[in-house]
């Protein structure tokens, strides 16, 4: 019986490169098969065999955190299997170029496909060095990468808490009662 992970996953060794602020765990095997964690942060290239990464994306319950698929992590040397259509979100500083400046249909459809916070802001970061990258254009894909980013929500829940931390106690302390 045949598993998922083919000898070939086992051997073949992929390159990628983080290009997020945040930092992502990777599964890596040792030399007796046993799962360890590393930790990838800052922009650096790293190496996984397909194996590893097959388990690591196995175990991640929502593909919008998988960060070989949400643009987090940038191929560099990868299957064929990995490629724009399996991944938009996992893009060359290359084919982000050449998206700035493609036809207005194309524009429209990479403005629909891409989701990936760290792969827009890749995009907002380079079209400011793009030759006939349009004003409009940049302002879509800044709306574009608005649109994406998760909303920051701060809920209040006792003012009269929040106002005691906000002046430091002056005109009262959380609990709302006068200081001297």
């Amino acid at each position: 019986m045949a598993g998922t992970i083919t000898d070939k996953d086992k051997e073949f060794v992929e390159t990628w490169e983080n290009i997020a602020v945040s930092r992502n765990a990777i599964v890596k095997l040792d030399a007796r098969g046993d799962e360890k964690q590393v930790v990838i942060s800052g922009p650096r290239t790293f190496m996984v065999t397909t194996e590893e990464r097959l388990l690591l994306q196995d175990k991640i319950r929502d593909p919008k955190h998988d960060p070989f698929l949400n643009g987090a992590f940038r191929p560099v040397v990868v299957p064929v299997t990995v490629n724009i259509e399996s991944n938009p979100n996992a893009l060359s500083d290359s084919e982000i170029r050449s998206i700035l400046v493609s036809s207005d249909v194309a524009w429209t459809e990479w403005m629909a496909t891409l989701t990936s916070v760290d792969t827009l802001g890749r995009m907002v970061t380079m079209a400011h060095d793009v030759d006939g990258m349009s004003l409009k254009r940049f302002e879509q894909l800044k709306e574009r990468l608005a649109e994406v980013k998760p909303k920051t929500r701060i809920v209040q829940k006792d003012a009269e808490q929040y106002e005691g931390i906000r002046t430091g106690g002056r005109s009262g302390d959380y609990r709302g009662t006068a200081t001297p």
